[in-house]
């Protein structure tokens, strides 16, 4: 799959997967993180919010179905997903099969469309501040 992307388009020529990634250890994992796309899951790790969950990347909402097989035997399941329609539709239909397994995990960024967005903005932030007090 080629991905096709520039600060005005971002898309790919191909069929788009989920990637999944399996945490190492000696024993199977009972979380998992989900995410809706590749930057927001480089946030989680840069934020230190998903240390030790095994974590599956849609890179769709579109894609959300080819997760069920995966998430079975995960006792927890934290969704970071989008907050607009489409990360709203993909909590449903996770909900709807897991139940209380599946946590939505986007009311930590409920302000920002997801958790790059978050993230940017904290870096922000917190960059503004240090620069203002010099």
């Amino acid at each position: 799959m080629d991905k096709l992307r520039n600060r005005y388009f971002k898309g790919c020529r191909g069929r788009k997967d989920i990637s999944y990634l399996p945490w190492a250890r000696d024993g199977p994992s009972t979380e998992c993180a989900v995410f809706e796309g590749f930057i927001d899951y480089l946030s989680a790790l840069t934020l230190g919010i998903i240390s030790g969950a095994d974590a599956i990347i849609l890179n769709s909402v579109v894609n959300v179905n080819k997760v069920m097989p995966y998430l079975k035997d995960y006792i927890t399941i934290n969704c970071y997903l989008d907050n607009d329609t489409a990360g709203r539709t993909a909590l449903t239909e996770l909900t709807a099969i897991y139940g209380s397994t599946v946590i939505d995990r986007s009311t930590l960024y409920s302000e920002f469309n997801d958790l790059n967005e978050y993230l940017t903005n904290q870096s922000f932030t917190k960059n503004t501040l240090s620069n203002e007090n010099k």
